[in-house]
């Protein structure tokens, strides 16, 4: 504490040390809440600041309970509530705040230190990025560095390195526990606890259903959506089709997921060229998980449906990994029951009465359903643009609109409109949604897939072949899925613009490296659950038991660790342990000795360094710095470590004439 006792005067600089410390910690939530928190939050600091710099009155009582109810209803005013993640984390910052603004002891001091710690979790409610990790380990150096500093009491201010050495020193003596709670914490199946639903808002991804320019609007995110790497060979590009979210009711112009589910079954007709990876898909808050066409089996905690969609039994709300099969040469649902039949085949006829003529007339004037499926694409093929920014659809028939007036679209429209032209020739249809290509990060080998990847298709019944993949967008753009969105219409979005730009690939290059130093975090820290943690001890040649066991071993290992780190410190400060600026001296000496130069046992370093200018006159200067510095460190405030080494290696330089 401050000078030693609990309630002492604070002084003026540890205080604004605080406030800066508190200041660094809450700036990451500027952009994150709403304004009016910063405002608030910087004003109380100001206010604080002016009181301590120049000793003025701090607030009133009766002024600072006012100010927290307010807080507390501005809180509930703009959030409906005060728990959860935004309104929690916006009490917490106000209250941080006003707490400081009454902040008079040395006690309150180091509690507003540790509610500053309180603060650095909150960070992580929105972040765990490698960014982030390294911003919010430098307040923690921040506060550390400010207790330091309080407990250096009122005297002498204390500097830059006074500070951040010893908070420095305290943080690396704690860095061997932490690892070894790190690896060795017995880790749970589900979550330790359940974070609020507002903790996963703002979620990016697709959704239940899909409209004409919603998954165009998708597109221009760079966000990564899920990694994929390969057990073997990656397939060509042309059949990386992610299967997500299946759509099979259309009221006219929305296409969305049932609401029933019925298991389904991996019993193909066929099955053939396995493909073998692991999915490392990001949080996107619902329950589907991502494969390719087709999956070959259903990860752990997750089911499969009758559409072939995997839907993992918990909201995808952390990042998760799990292996997979697919197939890429398969046939599937040979037999189509009559409830499904009618599903897929059901429409509003009172919207988009054209676009139900076109199909019904196809129909009509083909040989069968084949004929109807090229002649579509066909159609698409001749008249259509691939664009990203299609006309906006506002009428009750939007895909008559897109068919008859517009003809340019995204994949959504050639998607939906080519699902309506099946359902009216007769042909049951439905929309699959997920991902198509990715992009190979030539460093890890592992496959990134962004939201900019984001696809849908159709798959239409046919008799004696089941289900069969139709993507009416391949016939309108191929260079979209042989090469990707960026290939079919340029770079979208700044970073891919510059990518694009850089002729050197070093942009390119940069992003490959710092995607495959993500992954790597993503797997070893943000990802280390119940199976990496088992892995990870397996390789080391130790079984993993029960949580019993590895509580042992936690147990074992800390106090191992903690009596190493004790024992260092306790060798570090013997009294018998010499001091360097005295083992420098009389190796200076010695070399004096050697030239025949030998300081008396009465003589001082003074006396001797005059003794020394007579006789050498060639080495005085060099002779000078070694005495000032060993005087300074022996009977002065002492050498830093630099200047120490300094003197040491002054000393292994000199050389007397």
């Amino acid at each position: 504490m401050s000078g030693g006792l609990p309630n002492a005067a604070l002084d003026v600089r540890n205080v604004l040390w605080l406030l800066a410390s508190m200041a660094f910690v809450v700036a990451p939530h500027a952009a994150r809440l709403p304004p009016w928190v910063g405002a608030f939050f910087a004003a109380m600091l100001a206010w604080r600041g002016w009181i301590a710099w120049r000793a003025g009155r701090h607030a009133p009582r009766a002024l600072v309970l006012l100010l927290t109810a307010g807080a507390v209803a501005a809180t509930f005013v703009s959030y409906g509530r005060i728990m959860g993640r935004d309104a929690g984390t916006t009490l917490l910052v106000l209250m941080a705040a006003l707490k400081l603004l009454e902040m008079k002891t040395s006690r309150e001091v180091v509690l507003s230190i540790h509610l500053g710690f309180v603060l650095v979790m909150t960070n992580f409610l929105y972040s765990q990025s490698i960014p982030m990790g390294f911003y919010m380990l430098a307040c923690v150096w921040l506060f550390v560095a400010t207790l330091v500093g309080y407990h250096r009491g009122t005297g002498r201010a204390p500097t830059l390195r006074e500070r951040f050495v010893p908070s420095g020193m305290l943080l690396a003596q704690a860095v061997p526990l932490m690892l070894v709670f790190f690896i060795l914490f017995p880790r749970m199946q589900g979550p330790l606890w359940a974070l609020p639903q507002d903790a996963h808002a703002g979620l990016s991804g697709l959704s239940e259903s899909m409209t004409p320019g919603n998954i165009s609007t998708l597109i221009q995110s760079e966000a990564v959506a899920f990694r994929v790497q390969f057990d073997g060979d990656i397939p060509p590009y042309g059949a990386l089709y992610w299967r997500g979210p299946v759509l099979w009711n259309f009221d006219g112009r929305t296409w969305r997921m049932p609401e029933f589910t019925i298991a389904g079954s991996l019993d193909y007709a066929r099955a053939e060229r396995p493909v073998r990876y692991a999915v490392t898909v990001e949080p996107h808050g619902k329950h589907w998980l991502f494969s390719l066409d087709v999956p070959g089996e259903v990860p752990r905690g997750a089911g499969l449906r009758h559409d072939l969609q995997l839907r993992a039994i918990r909201p995808v709300d952390a990042r998760r990994r799990y292996d997979m099969v697919s197939y890429l040469d398969y046939r599937y649902g040979l037999h189509l029951p009559a409830a499904f039949r009618r599903m897929a085949l059901a429409f509003d006829d009172r919207h988009n009465p054209r676009t139900i003529a076109l199909g019904r007339r196809w129909a009509a004037e083909s040989a069968g359903p084949v004929e109807v499926v090229n002649r579509a694409l066909a159609y698409f093929n001749a008249r259509f643009t691939y664009t990203l920014e299609p006309p906006l659809l506002s009428s009750d028939d939007p895909y008559d609109e897109f068919l008859f007036d517009t003809r340019r679209g995204f994949c959504e429209h050639y998607a939906g409109s080519f699902a309506l032209i099946m359902r009216a020739a007769g042909i049951p249809a439905r929309i699959v949604t997920g991902y198509q290509g990715g992009e190979m990060n030539p460093l890890n080998h592992e496959l990134i897939v962004r939201q900019a990847d984001a696809h849908a298709w159709v798959e239409v019944w046919l008799e004696g072949r089941g289900w069969v993949r139709v993507d009416p967008t391949s016939v309108v753009s191929p260079t979209r899925i042989d090469g990707g969105i960026n290939a079919a219409l340029g770079p979208i979005g700044v970073i891919p613009t510059l990518i694009a730009a850089d002729r050197l690939h070093v942009l390119a290059n940069l992003r490959y490296a710092w995607d495959a130093l993500n992954s790597q975090w993503n797997q070893w820290v943000l990802g280390y659950n119940v199976d990496r943690q088992r892995q990870f001890l397996e390789s080391l040649g130790l079984a993993v038991g029960d949580w019993k066991r590895l509580g042992l071993w936690l147990a074992v290992a800390s106090v191992a660790v903690g009596g190493l780190v004790g024992l260092g410190l306790v060798l570090r400060d013997l009294p018998g342990r010499r001091d360097p600026a005295v083992v420098a001296w009389e190796r200076y000496c010695a070399k004096l000795a050697a030239a025949g130069l030998a300081r008396q046992p009465w003589e001082g370093p003074l006396d001797f360094l005059a003794r020394v200018e007579a006789a050498h006159p060639a080495v005085a200067d060099e002779a000078r710095g070694i005495t000032a510095d060993y005087v300074q460190a022996r009977y002065g405030a002492g050498l830093g470590r630099g200047a120490l080494r300094a003197l040491q290696a002054r000393v292994r330089r000199f050389r007397p004439a």
